[in-house]
């Protein structure tokens, strides 16, 4: 994730634009009141109508005749005007014809499905994040470090951790990094997983700065337990962790070390109070509340923030995974676009699946169903994100690659 977000579009007209109108009592009451007054009006001249009409000088008459032609006229085509039926316009929604992505990928990271060390490979990437430039951070999870690459360039550039792909728990090193996120000014925020612990990376840095965890695993509020998706409130500085193998999500305060439980915390299962190895969760500022990439319970779930619960969004409420437009198999990441409408890596199923607004049911927008490494395949997807265009970029983990989906 970053705070590079994603512009927002147009807003959408659907509705009836309506002429103002009267009905047809009112209209002939207003042409016989006109008739009225105009027989009164006659009654009362002082000359007979040959001898006033031919003491006007010719101009005026002129002018006269003009405008009495054009009242005639008017009086003709008001009332047809008038009662003449509403008009519709509608607009089609803007999510249904153009929210479309090309089904074969291209690799814009990685190299040939091949994992390596060299800058030119990825080895099992977990997160992807974006600037503005459409510069990509990964987090190369088994090569313990944060590629950067550049558009258009698959040569990439090690921001975090070590470039020879060395793991460790001392400043410079990282141990197995999951979820990023990216600030406008180019720090970054890491879930050092293995190392139980969010690092600090300021941009350009050699070493990072411990904000949360000391590498023992534990339960308390000060401590984590394989930390995987990571987000940053930029205005307020709060930080929430998917505390994973707690399956738990924290928020952390003004800099504190110790977090406050927002969501979950009594252990893994599927009760509305509990969530199930959550891996990562995207922040609906709209209604206040975390969309919980719910793993092991094969669902998305809603929590607001300072309720007790979750309500169910997608999936089994039950824990049952599967594979038809409903269900999901270990969804690991979630997040909506600027309409409202989700996306879901749906890990187990190989497979991107996108909800219009306030639907259950999903289309596949990347991937085939089955784990392949074709362009138009997917192996154990884990996340995605878009550009400012809504082309879609998805971690493709067994693949060792990135993948983007062009949206036409």
């Amino acid at each position: 994730q970053s705070d590079w977000s994603t512009p927002s579009f147009p807003l959408v007209v659907s509705g009836n634009i309506q002429n103002t109108s009267i009905d047809n009592h009112d209209l002939t009451r207003v042409v016989q009141d006109h008739s009225t007054i105009y027989s009164k009006t006659k009654s009362n001249l002082s000359c007979k109508p040959l001898q006033w009409w031919s003491s006007i000088p010719s101009l005026l008459q002129g002018m006269i005749l003009g405008v009495s032609v054009g009242c005639i006229i008017l009086a003709i085509i008001l009332p047809l005007w008038l009662i003449q039926p509403s008009k519709t316009t509608t607009v089609t929604p803007f999510n249904k014809p153009i929210l479309r992505w090309n089904t074969t990928g291209i690799t814009v990271a990685g190299y040939g499905s091949v994992s390596g060390t060299s800058s030119y490979y990825l080895n099992a990437p977990w997160d992807v994040a974006l600037d503005w430039s459409n510069t990509l951070y990964v987090s190369d999870r088994y090569n313990h470090r944060i590629q950067k690459f550049l558009m258009n360039t698959k040569n990439g550039t090690t921001v975090a951790g070590q470039m020879s792909a060395t793991s460790g728990s001392t400043m410079d090193k990282l141990n197995q990094p999951t979820g990023i996120y990216l600030d406008i000014n180019g720090n970054l925020f890491i879930s050092d997983a293995v190392n139980n612990r969010i690092q600090y990376w300021s941009n350009g840095a050699v070493t990072g700065q411990t904000l949360i965890g000391n590498g023992i695993i534990g339960s308390q509020n000060n401590l984590l337990y394989f930390p995987y998706g990571i987000w940053r409130d930029a205005s307020s500085n709060i930080l929430y962790v998917a505390d994973s193998y707690n399956h738990r999500i924290m928020r952390y305060k003004n800099n504190s070390q110790s977090g406050d439980i927002i969501a979950g915390g009594y252990g893994s299962g599927i009760g509305s109070t509990q969530l199930s190895f959550p891996y990562a969760f995207h922040f609906d500022s709209f209604s206040n509340s975390l969309l919980i990439a719910n793993a092991c319970s094969h669902n998305i779930v809603r929590w607001i923030i300072g309720a007790s619960n979750w309500t169910i969004v997608t999936g089994s409420m039950n824990g049952i995974s599967g594979s038809n437009a409903t269900l999901l198999s270990s969804p690991t990441d979630v997040t909506l676009d600027p309409m409202g409408n989700m996306y879901v890596a749906d890990m187990f199923n190989h497979r991107i699946q996108f909800f219009l607004s306030g639907q259950s049911n999903a289309v596949t927008i990347a991937g085939t169903g089955v784990g392949g490494s074709t362009s138009s395949e997917l192996y154990y997807p884990s996340s995605l994100t878009f550009d400012s265009q809504l082309n879609l970029y998805v971690v493709d983990q067994n693949n060792h690659r990135i993948q983007k989906f062009v949206r036409y």
